[in-house]
């Protein structure tokens, strides 16, 4: 059985817009009835000059800083959104 894979999104979390990316696919996860881990991985405004603290842990777990991110058991880091999407779709 495969592990558990991590999903790091923003602060905005669930309780962001509907359109927002990180609650889209935490919804699609869910959706699909796929267990994740949940790291809310950045604070503030995604505009770099805006943000509060920085994005440097993101960038040491998945070498990016986007957010979301879905990171895999195996290691490999899927994002934008639309790639997470499509690996959600292949595991139904």
């Amino acid at each position: 059985m495969a592990e558990t894979p991590t999903q790091m999104v923003c602060h905005g979390d669930d309780g962001g817009p509907r359109i927002h990316p990180c609650r889209r696919v935490q919804e699609a996860l869910r959706a699909a009835g796929i267990e994740y881990d949940k790291v809310i991985a950045a604070h503030g405004s995604p505009i770099p000059f805006l943000r509060k603290g920085s994005r440097e842990t993101l960038r040491e777990a998945t070498g990016d800083t986007k957010l979301p991110a879905l990171k895999l058991s195996d290691g490999t880091v899927l994002t934008p959104s639309r790639e997470i999407f499509s690996w959600i779709d292949r595991q139904r």
